[in-house]
């Protein structure tokens, strides 16, 4: 995560979701006709599924990485990067694509992992328990297939995405080092495209409560404690967020 202490411009903290990418055309998990459309979330994104039928977890993340590749960044994941002109930004997302990367984003954490990453079935970040060992990640331009193996164990290569029931890695001391960050230097906290309604996800809220100037941006999120709505899509209210933070 961000280096808190390196000697650069006020901070901005953009926390997103599937909202931010909605507009590229990636389907959000909220939508009726969504993500796991004709799938139950325990086949296809978890690790009992993965054991029971791996062949299917991987086809329907063959689909996902395809459809991602399929799109371009929107007007809200340029206007992110644009920040990086004046501000030191770090993006914490929810999102597995890589929109964020391709709009020019230089310093992204994926909380969920990232479909254009591939990692052994026994990777140590997956459960944080000592009980995997292998460190075998690597990015991938096209999709895992079944038998492909990792060069180092010989175990299945999978999606570097985080299923249910998995760690995901978030460094809660590194965020209180970040709330300080923009408290103490007039910094920014942005929720963009989600409800923040699971975890760790539900806890950045907050967390970052008592930063002074902070954001929510979404359609049907309503906020909480004194955070600031704008009430839209993404790709406008952000845009108009950043020409602000821009023009000051």
């Amino acid at each position: 995560m961000l280096e808190v202490n390196q000697p650069r411009n006020r901070t901005v903290v953009v926390f997103s979701g599937a909202g931010l990418s909605a507009e590229s055309g990636i389907a959000t998990f909220r939508d009726s006709n969504g993500l796991w459309e004709n799938h139950r979330v325990e086949d296809v994104a978890s690790p009992d599924g993965w054991r029971r039928d791996p062949a299917l977890v991987l086809n329907f993340y063959e689909l996902r990485f395809r459809a991602v590749q399929a799109v371009q960044p929107n007007e809200a994941h340029r206007s992110i990067a644009r920040l990086q002109a004046k501000f030191n930004v770090l993006n914490i997302t929810q999102n597995i694509d890589d929109l964020l990367e391709r709009a020019g984003c230089e310093t992204v954490v994926h909380l969920h992992g990232l479909i254009t990453r591939r990692k052994c079935e026994f990777h140590r970040d997956i459960f944080g328990d000592g009980y995997y060992t292998c460190d075998f990640k690597a990015h991938q331009d096209v999709p895992v297939k079944l038998g492909d193996l990792c060069p180092r164990c010989g175990g299945q290569l999978r999606p570097d995405v985080v299923w249910f029931g998995e760690a995901v890695d978030l460094d809660y001391h590194q965020l209180s080092l970040l709330v300080d960050e923009l408290q103490r230097h007039d910094g920014v906290f942005i929720c963009v495209g989600t409800s923040a309604q699971v975890q760790p996800a539900s806890h950045l809220i907050p967390i970052f409560s008592s930063v002074k100037r902070k954001y929510i941006i979404d359609v049907k999120t309503r906020p909480t404690g004194d955070y600031t709505l704008l009430e839209g899509t993404a790709t406008t209210m952000m845009k108009q967020l950043v020409d602000e933070l821009m023009g000051e």
